[in-house]
């Protein structure tokens, strides 16, 4: 039951699950319960390409041009804007409504 070490949390109690369709090999962590590929082609994207992003967003740039320019695909970029306007939701629902006063006289 000792496999590949898991990229999540290290643990070596791995096992194999299933294939790809690619035909890569899928391993399973007993652990964390991650699923993972030894050599994924896809690889995450690192935190100052997303900052690069966020500037370009500010920027105004189109998404057409974000992604030729830092070499993102355009399903990527969806995924990001949908995760960062999620957050900034979240954020202003959490943000306590001011009360109002009234001059009752």
């Amino acid at each position: 039951m000792n496999g590949p070490a898991c990229p999540g949390c290290g643990s070596e109690r791995t096992v194999k699950n299933g294939h790809l369709k690619s035909s890569k090999q899928r391993f399973l962590c007993r652990v964390c319960q991650r699923q993972f590929v030894l050599e994924p082609l896809k690889h995450p994207i690192d935190p100052a390409t997303k900052q690069l992003v966020d500037k370009l967003l500010v920027e105004r740039l189109s998404l057409r041009g974000i992604c030729r320019a830092v070499g993102v695909s355009r399903s990527w970029l969806a995924r990001y804007l949908k995760q960062q306007t999620q957050a900034v939701q979240q954020q202003v629902e959490m943000v306590p409504a001011k009360k109002v006063r009234t001059n009752h006289s």
